[in-house]
């Protein structure tokens, strides 16, 4: 193990997010060029073996022993629930910031309006927006400004001597307005999958159609996801060639929203389509290898990278992708990049139906999948770039301190966390429906599970 000491600040499971996956894949690697400790939230991890080599420690207790490490590393995302712990670290002792994200407006938001700090809300969009950002933020704080609209990540790239992006997009957005700031880009690693059986033995075992062609959706079920184009196109398909057998097959978390479950009935698609809720690493990578290739549709962006779609990647799998953002530098050996417009449908029916008519393509597109997997996606190369431009972070002069948190009385701050809810509430009513509404808040109100504390190997 080499002398470098290093905090990890990143969501690990039993929090569901891919970063999770991401850290725990590429830990092992890197302490072969570090020490590391993990910093993580209010839980204990879940993966035994992460737990067993790593320290894991909490926030309070970096805050009291930062000294000993010689850089902080902090895993940022888009969700305040997942990273959110993060940010007072920062703040006060600024490291190595790896965007998964670039406009990460769900995290700011959730660390300014939903606690009630407007004040704070716009003072992080002040750099950017200068006198603009008073309004804005009443805006934001009222849900009458599309988030999509609004890159929050100006603060957390001052609170950062080095940042890692993982693709070219995210680097060229946060350089064209930050040219002295230390930028690398580092492509997210995979592991390459171990599976137990052929193609066709995970279907039987996954209960899967042996003759069906299958196309997994990799996306969450968020309306940007883009599911009801995916299930018209599906639709289309099928009635186009009643012959055809085509599953669509939904991983991952969420619910399917009223349009979502309209589509599938106004295309008579019961069938045709299953979706499979949030499952273990192990199902995830059998559904992936029983599938023919994926879909991955996002539209607005923010820029962020899909472990999911590289996921797939590293299992040989041809994608289907949005063309914008992030999937356009993605080969064409074994992708097709469907325009965000009024077209989007018609164009993934064609895709599809290309595909099913040209197996000995398909099969060529998935043999580039993989090729491209083992080159670019290696966690052993990323794990060595990593320790490189920690060192290089080292060096350099930590940027002042930029607190975001203001002294705002409770009594202020409460009726406009309130006030910021109910704004949220109807805009996703009127995203997913009044119903679904109701269940991702209830869903959200649902108590969590007693964890052990943290710091049981803290020594303090």
């Amino acid at each position: 193990m080499a002398d470098l000491r290093i905090a990890w600040f990143s969501p690990l499971n039993p929090q569901r997010n891919g970063v999770s996956d991401y850290s725990e894949e590429l830990l092992p690697h890197l302490a072969a060029h570090a020490g590391i400790e993990l910093i993580c939230g209010d839980y204990t991890p879940s993966n035994q073996e992460i737990a067993r080599r790593f320290p894991v420690r909490s926030a309070a207790w970096f805050l009291n022993h930062h000294d000993r490490f010689d850089c902080a590393v902090y895993q940022l995302a888009n969700s305040v629930h997942h990273h959110g712990y993060m940010l007072p670290c920062m703040e006060r002792f600024p490291g190595v910031s790896v965007f998964h994200d670039y406009y990460l407006h769900f995290l700011m938001l959730g660390v300014t309006a939903l606690r009630g700090d407007r004040a704070a809300l716009e003072r992080a969009l002040a750099p950017r927006y200068g006198k603009r950002a008073r309004a804005l933020s009443w805006r934001l704080l009222l849900c009458l400004e599309d988030p999509y609209s609004v890159p929050m990540i100006q603060p957390l790239v001052r609170m950062s001597r080095a940042i890692v992006t993982h693709s070219e997009c995210a680097r060229r957005l946060i350089q064209s307005e930050n040219p002295a700031s230390p930028i690398s880009l580092i492509p997210m690693g995979m592991p390459e999958p171990s599976l137990a059986g052929s193609r066709d033995e995970i279907r039987r075992r996954r209960g899967l159609d042996p003759d069906a062609f299958v196309l997994a959706s990799v996306s969450t079920l968020s309306h940007t996801k883009r599911i009801e184009a995916v299930l018209d196109a599906v639709g289309r398909v099928r009635a186009r060639r009643p012959g055809t057998r085509l599953t669509l097959l939904i991983l991952g978390g969420g619910r399917l929203g009223e349009r979502a479950r309209a589509a599938i009935a106004r295309n008579g698609l019961e069938d045709a389509v299953r979706i499979t809720g949030w499952t273990g690493a192990g199902a995830y990578l059998e559904f992936l290898a029983a599938s023919d290739a994926v879909i991955d549709l996002r539209y607005p962006s923010g820029a962020e990278t899909s472990a999911s779609l590289l996921r797939a990647i590293s299992c040989g799998r041809p994608a289907i992708v949005s063309a914008q953002g992030t999937f356009l530098e993605l080969p064409g050996e074994f992708t097709a990049k469907i325009p965000v417009d009024g077209e989007e449908t018609h164009a993934v029916a064609a895709a599809i139906e290309e595909w099913i008519d040209a197996p000995a393509r398909l099969a060529a597109m998935s043999a580039a999948a993989l090729a491209y997997a083992r080159t670019r996606l290696r966690l052993d190369s990323a794990a060595a770039a990593y320790a490189a431009v920690i060192r290089d972070a080292m060096a350099a002069p930590a940027p002042a301190a930029v607190p975001l948190a203001t002294a705002s009385s409770a009594l202020l701050r409460m009726p406009l966390a309130s006030l910021y809810k109910l704004s949220r509430a109807a805009r996703l009513c009127r995203e997913y429906g009044l119903a679904d509404t109701a269940g991702r808040m209830l869903a959200g109100l649902r108590p969590r599970r007693a964890q052990a504390p943290l710091d049981s190997r803290a020594g303090v």
